[in-house]
């Protein structure tokens, strides 16, 4: 299987070739395609979680540094620990802002790469059966109620699943290069990375 699999319901990937300059890269015959960034509404998201940190640190500091400068060593282990955590927590949530994959393909070299804060911290280089050993799969792991029992005003309620995108390597081992609930992009993304 692949890694990092859930982020491809977040992080989408361009599907043609001319939608962005700067997402979709054609040099020396390799495509190499990055992810976009997470939707506006989440910058919303992460003012109101900073604030919400920042709302703990104002009601927690006191009590930790207090914790803190006992002389028990738990207590100093969990004054400090609280405060540590706070610190890093913020930095933790900007990651998920900042992360980046990109995919790089050329002929039956297929290369897989995350960043967080344009720091590489995961590559894996896959080398493909042939230049096309891509497959799309469908999954749903329970099973689509709404639509069985056909009731209008279930519809949107409906578990369509979604679809994978999985590359077989010469051992046939198949690793997951990215998901989606739209199968359109699967298919479209599928047939970008086979020109190339």
């Amino acid at each position: 299987m692949g890694y990092f699999g859930p982020m491809g319901l977040l992080y989408q990937f361009p599907v043609e070739e001319n939608e962005l300059d700067d997402r979709i890269t054609i040099s020396n015959n390799t495509l190499t395609i990055r992810n976009y960034g997470l939707p506006m509404i989440f910058w919303g998201y992460l003012l109101a979680m900073l604030g919400v940190i920042v709302i703990m640190v104002l009601a927690i500091k006191t009590p930790a540094l207090k914790l803190a400068s006992t002389d028990d060593t738990i207590n100093k282990f969990l004054g400090y620990g609280v405060l540590v955590f706070l610190a890093i927590l913020p930095i933790c949530i900007l990651g998920f802002y900042f992360f980046d994959k990109k995919i790089s393909k050329k002929g039956a070299q297929l290369t897989l790469s995350y960043s967080v804060f344009w720091i590489p911290f995961w590559s894996k280089k896959i080398a493909l059966k042939d230049a096309k050993s891509l497959e799309m799969n469908h999954y749903i792991d329970s099973p689509n109620v709404a639509a069985i029992e056909k009731k209008p005003d279930m519809a949107g309620f409906q578990n369509r699943g979604y679809h994978e995108l999985f590359a077989v390597n010469t051992q046939g081992e198949k690793i997951l290069v990215d998901r989606n609930s739209r199968r359109g992009e699967i298919k479209k993304l599928l047939a970008l990375l086979e020109r190339y």
